[in-house]
């Protein structure tokens, strides 16, 4: 009887104890799960960089140059960089305020240059192997010709027309006459009658005498021995005096009057003037 009692508490320890083991490793698991769960780090929302704004690549530098000095005469300096010609003469055109005409040829060029302290017409030679300036002369506060417009051309190109630039209106029409007035002695109103206007032109230089004549009357003598257009746009009551030999045409409008204005072509490969046109201008116009 004791015998039995004392297997039948030994089977209740041996249930008890293997109980105990089945029910402890699912509770210490339990907690170490818990445990690492707790331990691990809490994950920050996930974020995207901000993309980089790209570098903004320096502007190019420009190829060319043209640039002119404050004080007259002008000079230039030009310097390139196998630059396309238009963008150099756009810009003289855009200094000077004068057009700067190319040609098909020409406006296909591109040009290397650096150079400086150039007058204009040095300054054009350099861009061009033919080129033409378009001139007026004359007036009171013209100390240098004034340009009206510029030629760039290839060589062998025929030239821009006379008429591309330096227009007219109408060429007068007038009666010469004798015009002498006073009361000068007869031997010198004699001599005076036989020969009181003169007007002589070649080898591009002119020589003039008249004697208390019209400016218009002159002026229409000159144009006529020098083959342009005389241009007056209102008649002028001046009467000159005057008398000088082998002057350039240049010379001889800045000594006849403020009013006359004086238009030609110079060709910068052989520096010879082509007259274009000669004009009186009216008095309201000479400071002009």
């Amino acid at each position: 009887m004791f015998e039995k009692l004392s297997n039948c508490r030994r089977a209740i320890v041996v249930y008890g104890f293997t109980l105990a083991l089945l029910i402890t490793p699912t509770t210490i698991f339990a907690i170490q799960k818990g445990s690492a769960s707790q331990q691990q780090p809490s994950t920050a929302p996930e974020t995207k960089p901000t993309p980089a704004m790209p570098a903004r690549e320096p502007a190019a530098e420009k190829a060319w140059s043209v640039k002119i000095s404050k004080n007259a005469p002008h000079t230039f300096t030009v310097k390139a960089k196998e630059s396309k010609l238009t963008d150099i003469t756009s810009e003289l055109s855009r200094l000077l305020k004068v057009p700067v005409v190319l040609s098909s040829v020409m406006e296909n060029q591109r040009v290397s240059l650096d150079f400086g302290g150039l007058n204009l017409e040095a300054t054009i030679r350099m861009l061009a192997p033919q080129s033409y300036v378009d001139y007026v002369s004359g007036g009171e506060d013209a100390a240098q010709p004034k340009p009206l417009a510029i030629y760039l051309q290839a060589l062998n190109e025929r030239p821009p027309a006379a008429t591309a630039t330096v227009k007219g209106t109408s060429q007068p029409i007038l009666i010469e006459g004798d015009t002498e007035e006073g009361t000068d002695s007869e031997e010198q109103k004699k001599k005076e009658k036989e020969d009181p206007l003169r007007v002589t032109f070649a080898n591009n230089q002119l020589s003039v005498r008249a004697r208390k004549q019209p400016l218009s009357v002159v002026l229409f003598r000159i144009a006529d021995e020098v083959g342009v257009p005389f241009e007056m746009p209102y008649e002028s009551p001046e009467i000159i005096d005057i008398e000088f030999d082998n002057y350039s045409l240049e010379q001889a409008v800045r000594s006849l009057s403020p009013g006359v204005r004086f238009y030609y072509r110079l060709d910068l490969q052989t520096y010879q003037a082509q007259p274009l046109r000669l004009a009186l201008v009216a008095p309201a116009a000479v400071k002009s």
